[in-house]
């Protein structure tokens, strides 16, 4: 029987086109992809949120719901995406639908569940879209009027600088 030849890595093909088809991934990964994006400093974020940024309101209040940075408090989160809401953000008026509808972090109340909904979703928001017509499916006539009434009536509220 005839002893079987090794192949050491020096003796191994070097296929240079592999690599360089291997390089040139790698190339356009790094500059195509969205860098990855650091966690916001939860101090920073606070500090905007409490100065009336409405879209900082929203993102701490997502950052709480989810419990990511933070300890998760749905109650705080309902109280931050009710006043970015109120301000106008879309995100949190898709957020703020939400947690209306599962009670969290506040009694469920379908109307406003649903008032939520409708606003944001006039804004041109998906979820927010799909959320009303879910909504609209399993109201009570009477509950989708009040809901339409208070979304027609809704005006956003900015809030004064370091409230």
């Amino acid at each position: 029987m005839r002893p079987q030849p090794t192949v050491t890595p020096a003796a191994r093909p070097a296929f240079p086109a592999l690599r360089r088809l291997l390089h040139a991934l790698v190339v356009a990964c790094a500059v195509l992809l969205p860098p990855v994006a650091m966690a916001e400093p939860v101090d920073a974020l606070r500090a905007a949120a409490l100065a009336g940024d409405a879209e900082a309101q929203a993102r701490l209040g997502s950052r709480l719901y989810r419990g990511d940075g933070v300890p998760r408090d749905l109650v705080a989160a309902f109280r931050w995406l009710l006043r970015a809401a109120e301000q106008g953000s879309v995100t949190a008026q898709t957020g703020l639908a939400v947690l209306y509808y599962n009670g969290e972090g506040t009694p469920q109340h379908l109307v406003e569940a649903l008032k939520w909904a409708l606003i944001a979703a006039d804004s041109g928001d998906a979820d927010a879209a799909r959320h009303r017509d879910y909504l609209l499916q399993r109201l009570a006539p009477h509950q989708v009027r009040e809901a339409r009434r208070l979304a027609t009536a809704w005006v956003p509220k900015p809030e004064p600088a370091n409230r």
